[in-house]
C-alpha cells in the first residue's frame, strides 16, 4: 500500500511540474497557433488538491484515490498533432516546359476532396483522428497532411505510426489510385520538418543529397531509414571514409523512382538520427551521353551513316509523295481546266460577261498552221519513236501550234525552259525546275548544307566526305522522278485491248460520263477505244536552249538526255520548241541514229496577218488601203502583229504605229548590231560592225543573201562563227536547203524596213562607209607590203638576173601591186567622199 501510494505521488509531481517526454521529431510542426507547450496544468492536479484527505496522516481516501486515477488516465488522453505524406497526388514537375499541371487543379478544395476520397474515415482509423491542415506539393506529387488525435506524449509517435500504417492499409485494401497514371496513392509518417521551398531551378530527381549536420551516419543507418520509400540503385558518402581522413560530410542516394526521393525528402528533410540533422536536397545527375561523344569524335564514321539514313528517308517518304505530284501535273488532276463541266460552267457564266477581245486573246494560231497542227497530232497518235521538234524564228506562232495540237489532250506537262534559263544562279535553276515538272518537296538547304559539311569536314580532317550534291546530280533526281512518274501514267501493253479498257470504267467515272452526256460534253465514252494511244503523256520543252551559257549547258545536255530516256523505253512523246537553230546537234548527241519529226514555222501571209488583225479588233470592215501596206512591211511576224494590234487599240493610225515599231527597231539593231552599248567590254560581240554593215547592204537592195558567196568573201574569209553569232543574237535567219546553210534572211521581216532605214541615213552610212573603205585599205596596204617583198627577194636571185620561171612570177605579182594601188585610191576617195557626207548631212538636232 505505502510503494503504491509512492508510486502515485511520484507521477503526480512529474505532473504538475509539467516534466513531458520529448518526442524525436517535430511531428507538431503545423501545430495551430495558441497551443501550449512546455509546462501545462493538468486537471489531475486540480482533482488531488480538492479531494478529502484522512484527518490523521493527510492521505486521500481509498476511493478517492481510483477517482483520481481515472482522472488522471482521462487527462493524458489529449489532442495530439501529426503530419503524414501522401505521395501519387498530383503529376510530378521534371522541367519548367512540364504542362501536366495545367491540366489538373491544385486548388484548396480540390485538394480537400482528392485527400477525403483518399483518407478512410475517423471510425476506420480511430483514435480521434481528423484532418486539420492540408499543404500540397505540386513539384513533388504530392501533399503533406496534418491530422489530429486522441493519445498521450507517451504513446504519441507509436499512435502517429499506427495511424498511418492503417491509412495505408485501407488505401491499399479499396486500391485508392491515382487517375492520371493509375498508380497507387501511398501514405508515409513525416518524421523531420518539410522543406517547404517553391524554388525554380529545383526539381525532383531520383537522387537526393543528404547532408549532416553533426557527425556522418553510416551506410547501413542510412539505408534503414530509407528502404520504405522505394528501392535503392545506391548509397555513396562523400567523401568516402575508407579512402579520405575527413569524416563524409554528405551522402548520395539514388532511388529507382522519382517519386520515392520525393516521399523520402518530404518525410525525412530536418530528421534527427541520434542527434545528427539530416538536409535533404535533390541532385542533378550530370549524365555524360555515351552515344553523342562517339558520334562527335568519329565523324569519318557518322557522318556518311547519318547521310546513309538521310538518303533512306528521303527514299522512302519523299520520292513517292514527289512521284504523286508530278504524276498530278501530268494528268492535270489539280487544274480545273481539264474538266469539261468546269470549262462549260465558265462558258456559260463568267465567260459571258467578258468582252469579245478578251475571249479571243488565246487565238494566236493562223489558219496556215492548221496543216503543221495535223502533222503533230498524228505523230502523237503513233507509239513514241523519236523526237518532235519545232523550229523557227521567234514570234513565228511556235508555242501557239504545239498547244493548239495538244488542247484534246489530257496527259501532258509543258516545261518553260525559258524560265528555267532565266534564273540566277544554279540554286534558282534548280528550284525552278522543279516547279515546272512539279517535284515538290525541294529541299535546297540540303545542298548548301552539304557543302558547309564538306568544308568543314575538310578542314579539320583533310580529306572530303562528299556529301554536298553537285547541280548536274540534283537534276538528274528530279528528271528520274519524273521518269518513274511518267512511267507511272503510260498505259500499259495490255490496256491497248477493246475489253480491257471498257472494264478500268469504275462508279465514278461512269457517272463523269454521264454529266458529260447531259451537257452535251465530249467524253472519254466518246473516244475510239482503240485511241488508247492518246493517254500516252507528252513532254514539251518550250524555248528549249533559249540561252547557251556555262550554267545552262549542262541542263540542256540533261533534259536532251531525259528525253532520249522517255523515247527508249517508250514511256511518253517528247516535243522540242526551239528558235536556236544548233538544237539538232543537241539532240542527235542525246539519241544517234534517229531521224526527227521536224516542223519549221514561218510568218504569216499579208492577208493572214489583216484576218489576225481583224479578229484581235472585232471588226470586219478595216481601212485597207491604209493598213495593209503597214502590215505588208511589218511582215507576219507574230510579236509585231501583237503589238501593232495594241497601239491600233490605243487609237494610234497604223502609220504612226508602224513609224514607232521600225524606229523601235532600228535602235535595237544600232545597239546589239553595232555595239551601240555603254559599256563596250561586257558586251563584246563575236562579229564586227562592218561584217554586220555588210550583211545590212545586202538585205536592204535583195530579199535574200548568198550564203557561201558572203562567208568567203573580203569580209568573213571562210570563218562561219560569226554568222551563227549573229543568228544566235536574232539579227539574221539562216534559211537551209538540201541539209545545208543556203540563204540569209533578216531576223524580223520587219528589219527589212529597219535596214532600209539604216541605209538610207545618211550619216550613219557615211560613217560605216568610212570604216569599212579603212579596212579594205589595211588588207590592201599590207598585201602590197608582202608582194614588194615578194619581188624584192625573187629579184636578188642570180644577181638580177632570174631565170625565166622566175621572171613570170615577178611580173604576176608587179601585176598585183598594180591593181592592189589602184583599188587603194579608190578607197581613199571613198573616204574622201564618205567624210564629205558626214559635213554636209549633218543637221542639228535642235534645229526643227
Amino acid at each position: 500500500m505505502i510503494s503504491r501510494l509512492g508510486a502515485y505521488n511520484g507521477q503526480q509531481a512529474r505532473l504538475f511540474c509539467g516534466h513531458y517526454p520529448r518526442s524525436g521529431g517535430l511531428l507538431n510542426t503545423f501545430s495551430k497557433p495558441g497551443s501550449r507547450r512546455g509546462f501545462t496544468h493538468s486537471p489531475i492536479r486540480r482533482q488531488a488538491t480538492q479531494g478529502p484527505n484522512d484527518p490523521v496522516t493527510g492521505i486521500p481516501l481509498k476511493g478517492t484515490v481510483k477517482e483520481a486515477a481515472s482522472s488522471e488516465a482521462a487527462a493524458a488522453q489529449q489532442e495530439q498533432t501529426a503530419m503524414l505524406y501522401l505521395d501519387n497526388v498530383f503529376p510530378l514537375r521534371f522541367n519548367a516546359l512540364d504542362i501536366r499541371q495545367w491540366f489538373f487543379r491544385n486548388t484548396k478544395k480540390c485538394l480537400d476532396t482528392r485527400a477525403t476520397r483518399a483518407l478512410p474515415t475517423t471510425e476506420e482509423i480511430g483514435h480521434g483522428f481528423t484532418v486539420k491542415h492540408l499543404e500540397p506539393r505540386i513539384k513533388d506529387g504530392g501533399a503533406i497532411v496534418e491530422f489530429g488525435f486522441k493519445g498521450t506524449l507517451e504513446n504519441k509517435k507509436v499512435v502517429a505510426k499506427e495511424i498511418v500504417q492503417k491509412i495505408e492499409e485501407v488505401m491499399q485494401q479499396h486500391k485508392v489510385v491515382a487517375s492520371f497514371n493509375l498508380q497507387q496513392v501511398r501514405a508515409f509518417l513525416v518524421k523531420g520538418e518539410p522543406f517547404l521551398e517553391d524554388i525554380v531551378a529545383r526539381y525532383p530527381t531520383t537522387r537526393l543529397r543528404i547532408e549532416f549536420q553533426g557527425e556522418a551516419v553510416t551506410v547501413e543507418r542510412l539505408y534503414k531509414h530509407l528502404r520504405e520509400y522505394g528501392k535503392i540503385y545506391d548509397i555513396a558518402l562523400y567523401p568516402n571514409p575508407y579512402t579520405s581522413k575527413e569524416p563524409a560530410r554528405y551522402a548520395i542516394v539514388q532511388f529507382t523512382r522519382v517519386r520515392s526521393a520525393t516521399s523520402a525528402r518530404n518525410c525525412l528533410h530536418g530528421h534527427l538520427i541520434q542527434g545528427n540533422r539530416l538536409n535533404i536536397l535533390y541532385e542533378r545527375q550530370l549524365r555524360t551521353n555515351v552515344v553523342k561523344e562517339w558520334v562527335v569524335e568519329h565523324p569519318k564514321i557518322t557522318i556518311p551513316i547519318a547521310a546513309a539514313i538521310l538518303a533512306g528517308l528521303t527514299y522512302s517518304i519523299f520520292d513517292p509523295m514527289r512521284e504523286f505530284f508530278i504524276a498530278s501535273r501530268v494528268t492535270q488532276r489539280f487544274n480545273p481546266e481539264e474538266y469539261s463541266f468546269y470549262r462549260w460552267l465558265r462558258r456559260e457564266t463568267w465567260a459571258r460577261l467578258l468582252s469579245a477581245d478578251r475571249r479571243n486573246e488565246q487565238a494566236t494560231v493562223f489558219e496556215e498552221d492548221a496543216e503543221d497542227i495535223n502533222k503533230i497530232q498524228s505523230w502523237l497518235r503513233e507509239t513514241p519513236e523519236t523526237f518532235v521538234v519545232v523550229t523557227g524564228p521567234r514570234g513565228s506562232g511556235k508555242t501557239g501550234v504545239v498547244k493548239a495540237a495538244l488542247s484534246d489532250r489530257r496527259n501532258k506537262i509543258i516545261v518553260d525552259c525559258e524560265a528555267i534559263s532565266n534564273t540566277r544562279n544554279q540554286s534558282e535553276m534548280i528550284v525552278e525546275l522543279a516547279k515546272q515538272i512539279g517535284y515538290f518537296p525541294v529541299f535546297t538547304w540540303v545542298s548548301s548544307l552539304g557543302k558547309l559539311l564538306d568544308t568543314v569536314i575538310a578542314a579539320s580532317t583533310g580529306q572530303g566526305a562528299g556529301i554536298a550534291s553537285s547541280p548536274e546530280a540534283q537534276i538528274q533526281k528530279i528528271l528520274e522522278s519524273a521518269a518513274l512518274a511518267l512511267r507511272d501514267v503510260t498505259p500499259e501493253p495490255e490496256d491497248f485491248k477493246e475489253d480491257t479498257r471498257e472494264k478500268e470504267y469504275g462508279i465514278l467515272d461512269g457517272f463523269r460520263r454521264w454529266i458529260d452526256h447531259q451537257l452535251g460534253l465530249k467524253s472519254d465514252k466518246d473516244r475510239d477505244p482503240h485511241d488508247v494511244r492518246a493517254d500516252i503523256p507528252v513532254v514539251v520543252f518550250d524555248n528549249f536552249m533559249h540561252r547557251e551559257s556555262t550554267m545552262t549547258e549542262e541542263l540542256w545536255t540533261e533534259l536532251a538526255n531525259f528525253a532520249g530516256l522517255l523515247i527508249e523505253n517508250e514511256v511518253a512523246h517528247v516535243v522540242f520548241v526551239s528558235s536556236n537553230v544548233i538544237v539538232h546537234k543537241v539532240l542527235n548527241k542525246a539519241s544517234p541514229g534517229r531521224s526527227f519529226e521536224t516542223i519549221q514555222t514561218t510568218d504569216a501571209s499579208p492577208e493572214m496577218a489583216m484576218t489576225f488583225i481583224a479578229r484581235q479588233l472585232n471588226s470586219q470592215e478595216l481601212e485597207n488601203e491604209k493598213l495593209y501596206p503597214v502590215v505588208q512591211a511589218l511582215g507576219g511576224r507574230l510579236t509585231e502583229l501583237e503589238l501593232l494590234v495594241q497601239k491600233l487599240k490605243m487609237n494610234m493610225s497604223p502609220q504612226d504605229a508602224l513609224e514607232d515599231i521600225v524606229q523601235r527597231t532600228v535602235i535595237e539593231i544600232r545597239k546589239y548590231g553595232f555595239n551601240e552599248t555603254a559599256d563596250i567590254e561586257e558586251h563584246k560581240m563575236e562579229w564586227s560592225d562592218i561584217q554586220f554593215w555588210e550583211i545590212v547592204k545586202g538585205l536592204a537592195q535583195n530579199k535574200s543573201v548568198n550564203f557561201d558567196e558572203l562567208k568567203f568573201g573580203t569580209f568573213f574569209k571562210g570563218d562561219e562563227k560569226p554568222l551563227w553569232a549573229m543568228e544566235r543574237a536574232e539579227l539574221i535567219t539562216i534559211l537551209y536547203k538540201d541539209g545545208r546553210a543556203n540563204a540569209i534572211r533578216p531576223g524580223k521581216p520587219v528589219m527589212y524596213t529597219a535596214f532600209d532605214r539604216l541605209v538610207s541615213d545618211k550619216v550613219f552610212a557615211a560613217t560605216m562607209e568610212i570604216e569599212t573603205n579603212e579596212y579594205l585599205k589595211k588588207l590592201a596596204e599590207a598585201s602590197i607590203a608582202k608582194y614588194e617583198e615578194t619581188v624584192t627577194s625573187l629579184s636578188n636571185i642570180y644577181n638580177g638576173r632570174p631565170p625565166k620561171e622566175i621572171d613570170t612570177r615577178i611580173r604576176f605579182l608587179l601585176k598585183k601591186i598594180d591593181k592592189t594601188q589602184k583599188a587603194i585610191e579608190v578607197y581613199e576617195t571613198r573616204i574622201i567622199e564618205a567624210k564629205q557626207m558626214v559635213v554636209t548631212a549633218w543637221e542639228d538636232c535642235t534645229s526643227s
